[in-house]
């Protein structure tokens, strides 16, 4: 229910902007285009599910969220009705951590050995995610609405830490990098330039991640990303 309210908001706003930046009867036409360049910081919802992770106590936190970069590049070769075909690509990375609560130095019996009884948990999510984009607008601004089919790839690590369920034996560090796997991405953004070349930009996308097979299977998710920044041409 909440990502079709999402989806809902985003195709309102990205078609509001559309009929904003629409240029006026009589106005020469100035296409989107000819390329934009993106530079964005992004974050994005990670998934939680324990498969993704390497064994750890139920009571371990874990990153929901992650944040990082995005960059992508785009050309508008054809002209569709009142829609510029744009073609291209983006490149998502993005790192999320979770830690539990410092030892109390007085009542814990592990705080001699730097460790506590849960780990510290790190997840890197790396995303390449080519798209087609309908574009409205003008030279000076368009908003989009893009889909297309990429790729995704996992990482995860936890950090040593106290097994109070195995004899409080300390559990090493393990890091496990899952298979790359297909991501369908959906979503629109617009762009503003306030210089002849440089503009203020956004995008928000849905990437539905397909399940993972291997020696580490992991379900399918469904991650929400925003990205803000600039773009140049």
């Amino acid at each position: 229910m909440r990502c079709a309210a999402l989806a809902s908001v985003l195709w309102l706003g990205v078609s509001s902007l559309a009929g904003a930046q629409t240029p006026g009867p009589g106005a020469p036409p100035e296409r989107p285009g000819p390329y934009a360049i993106d530079l964005r910081g992004a974050t994005v919802s990670l998934p939680a599910d324990a498969a993704y992770f390497p064994p750890i106590p139920s009571s371990t936190a874990v990153p929901s969220r992650g944040y990082g970069f995005e960059v992508g590049g785009h050309v508008y070769p054809l002209q569709l009705g009142p829609a510029r075909l744009g073609i291209g690509a983006i490149l998502v990375r993005v790192r999320g951590t979770a830690a539990p609560d410092p030892p109390d130095d007085e009542d814990d019996e592990f705080s001699t050995t730097g460790l506590n009884t849960t780990p510290d948990v790190a997840s890197l999510l790396t995303m390449v995610a080519p798209q087609l984009s309908l574009n409205f607008g003008s030279r000076a601004g368009w908003s989009y609405l893009s889909a297309g089919i990429g790729r995704a790839q996992f990482s995860t690590r936890a950090s040593a830490f106290v097994d109070e369920d195995d004899d409080d034996e300390v559990t090493a560090e393990e890091l496990i990098d899952h298979d790359a796997r297909s991501a369908i991405n959906v979503g629109g953004g617009a762009r503003w330039f306030a210089r002849p070349r440089l503009a203020f930009s956004f995008d928000i996308r849905f990437h539905i991640v397909g399940a993972g097979g291997g020696d580490e299977p992991t379900p399918g998710s469904t991650l929400l990303a925003a990205a803000v920044g600039i773009s140049l041409r």
